[in-house]
């Protein structure tokens, strides 16, 4: 008997639209309404296109390998981000993370807070992410700025500029690996791809800091406000050069192209053995904090929060946000749906400076209307992937476009997760700081006009790119 075929019906732009305008009507009355997490509007925002794609004749079994394979896109990116959990649990044993703390303190003075606090909340921000820079050094440099007098939205800003240049750079932080899983490239080749770029820009940042700061009436002792968070990372830890080992072996790992996997595998093994024989850490103290998160109990409470954190709990949460993104964009792709929403949009789209642009400007409005920074990657990325791969962009430059303002843009905006988060941390409200966070809207524009004016130049299409060709929605019959 020959099996019946369900007959499926043509996706249209409105079914397309239908599915992520409830998706963000749900997630923004959720996230910003009730002041919840994203987990759960995000499972909504999947049973939603998992029911249109059933009205539209998909059955079950394909909904759920189309949930599959999204999620499976992403798993590389979901075990990268546990072993940055490991990692910077193992790197505050070692002593790594503190070391590096403390030698940023060290050089602070009043007139350069603002530079210095960029600088070395930038470098602490590549090992532990923007979230885990603002939480730990970040803080440091918030009670500095407090006792000397320097404006805490200007120090807050500084602090989220710098921690946010992670969301670019980083192969260590949670944004590239997943931007670099959908587009498929290596997260280091991702990462490196516009670190000129990257450098140039955080030069600018610091040369305004600087400006700001030299123009600055500042008052207080720099010395008294640091003096006890030196004292106590030095009675806690063996500071000096040779806890950096690990950090001086992943910056060889990422020169020499190493995967990112066993990169991370070779800075937590060269930690522990720091942790256990050069800081005298018990062993089973340092595999429960592997799990848990490094936790500090030296009794001084600042020192205690920066050095709290880390783990394979603390990324867990991001980790289901990412499932449940991937979920959500394997239903959209596989049924057609986001093919039916880009077919218009990319039909304008006549240039490369056109399409960066659009692909800048969505990444900012999906984090407006998306209050959290995954989904507005997973869509900016998904949305664009097709024709910039049709035109034949490289991998590297285009998951670099999408990350230039999908990645960092979240954090300007008051209503998104990040920003909620930078709020209460540090205490200063996204409206103060928002004007002095340079790096978060000086970098799309740098990029968009480098893409008008140096893109093919610089390798990031090849020449004689092909014209813009409507894009079929890919409904199966």
């Amino acid at each position: 008997m020959a099996e019946k075929t369900k007959t499926k019906k043509e996706v249209k732009f409105r079914h397309g639209m239908l599915a992520f305008g409830l998706l963000a009507v749900v997630m923004f009355g959720c996230v910003v309404g009730l002041g919840t997490d994203p987990q759960i509007p995000m499972l909504v925002g999947c049973v939603i296109a998992g029911l249109i794609a059933l009205y539209l004749g998909f059955d079950w079994e394909e909904i759920l390998d189309a949930m599959q394979k999204g999620i499976n896109d992403s798993m590389e990116a979901c075990l990268i981000l546990i072993c940055i959990g490991i990692m910077v649990a193992v790197w505050i044993l070692s002593g790594t993370v503190p070391t590096m703390i403390y030698y940023g303190l060290e050089v602070v003075t009043p007139q350069l807070f603002l530079p210095v606090c960029f600088l070395a909340t930038l470098v602490i921000g590549i090992i532990v992410g923007s979230w885990g820079a603002a939480g730990t050094i970040g803080l440091a440099f918030i009670g500095i700025a407090a006792a000397l007098g320097v404006p805490l939205g200007m120090a807050a800003g500084a602090i989220i500029a710098a921690a946010y240049v992670s969301e670019i750079v980083s192969p260590l932080v949670d944004g590239p690996n997943l931007a670099a899983a959908i587009a498929d490239v290596d997260v280091f080749a991702l990462c490196k791809r516009f670190l000129p770029l990257v450098i140039i820009v955080c030069l600018a940042c610091a040369g305004i800091y600087a400006v700001i700061g030299l123009g600055l009436d500042v008052s207080g002792d720099v010395e008294s406000s640091t003096s006890a968070i030196l004292a106590g990372l030095k009675d806690a830890y063996n500071i000096g050069p040779v806890t950096l080992i690990p950090l001086v072996v992943m910056v060889a790992c990422v020169a020499f192209q190493v995967p990112a996997i066993p990169s991370f595998l070779v800075g937590i093994a060269l930690g522990a053995v720091e942790a256990v024989f050069y800081q005298g850490i018990d062993p089973s103290v340092l595999i429960d904090s592997m799990v848990a998160g490094a936790e500090s109990n030296t009794g001084a409470q600042l020192i205690d929060t920066l050095l709290s954190a880390g783990g394979i709990n603390e990324m867990l949460e991001t980790i289901s946000i990412i499932l449940l993104v991937m979920a959500y964009a394997g239903i959209m792709q596989h049924c057609g749906l986001m093919a039916s929403m880009v077919e218009p949009i990319v039909d304008r789209l006549k240039s490369l400076a056109s399409l960066v642009g659009a692909t800048v400007f969505s990444g900012a409005l999906f984090n407006v209307l998306l209050p959290d920074q995954y989904p507005a990657i997973t869509m900016s990325t998904l949305v664009y992937r097709d024709e910039f791969n049709r035109r034949g962009v490289d991998r590297a430059a285009w998951g670099n476009i999408v990350n230039s303002s999908a990645g960092i843009t979240s954090v300007l905006v008051p209503w998104n997760t990040c920003s909620i988060y930078m709020v209460t941390i540090l205490g200063v409200a996204c409206v103060d700081y928002m004007g002095y966070a340079f790096f978060c809207y000086l970098y799309p524009i740098v990029v968009f006009i480098v893409a008008v004016l140096f893109g093919k130049k610089l390798g990031w299409v090849p020449k004689g790119e092909p014209e813009p060709a409507p894009i079929e929605p890919k409904a199966e019959a």
